[in-house]
């Protein structure tokens, strides 16, 4: 029996957009390698290319701090312990019944499900500007690449090689009528901009 009602949540974009791309291609697997190593909030991950797919193209000002202000003690105490406790479930928990367990593991995996929804909704409420600006798709990729390296650089990973193809296979995901060789050449053009020191990943166009 589920614990929660999805019908308890209001409509949302960002959590449509959300589902809809972290289940296609290899987009949850690069989604959990950057958490794995970098501790990346995915949510936040998907917010930063619904920004941009939404016609809202890069952050303004502090429009992505604002957003990471707003669901940071919820991430780290509510997010983060289910986590934690999904993770100590899923090991050897003897003396405790493995039955009774896993019947456990299963709430907290529907609860983190639950905590995870209501983070998108905190998300999606920091972005109070509508999306009025450009539908080019180009644009759109580019703009994605700018607020996920904006992301990075907030939580102080320098981004590799092993990091960048993670971000591919998000765009991928994300842009699923683009060529892939077309989203990772875009990729490249942008982490080499950014090495280079120009300061923002994209093509160097204003936010909408």
């Amino acid at each position: 029996m589920a614990v929660f009602s999805s019908g308890i949540f209001p409509p949302n974009d960002l959590w449509d957009y959300a589902t809809r791309v972290y289940g296609r291609g290899k987009a949850q697997e690069a989604c959990l390698d950057l958490q794995d190593r970098h501790g990346v909030d995915v949510n936040v991950l998907m917010f930063c290319c619904w920004v941009a797919s939404s016609g809202r193209g890069v952050f303004r000002a502090a429009e992505l701090e604002t957003a990471l202000q707003a669901v940071d003690r919820w991430q780290a105490h509510v997010i983060g312990n289910l986590h934690q406790l999904k993770l100590f479930l899923k090991g050897d928990v003897a003396p405790a019944p493995k039955t009774l367990s896993d019947d456990l593991r299963r709430v907290v995996v529907e609860s983190e499900l639950h905590a995870e929804h209501v983070e998108v909704l905190m998300l999606h409420t920091s972005m109070t500007r509508v999306g009025t600006g450009t539908f080019d798709r180009v644009q759109q990729i580019e703009d994605s690449l700018a607020n996920l390296f904006r992301y990075l650089a907030l939580i102080d990973v320098d981004a590799d090689d092993r990091d960048l193809a993670a971000l591919i296979e998000i765009l991928i995901a994300a842009f699923p009528d683009e060529l892939p060789g077309r989203i990772e050449t875009l990729a490249a053009g942008a982490a080499f901009r950014l090495k280079a020191g120009s300061g923002r990943a994209g093509s160097g166009r204003r936010s909408n």
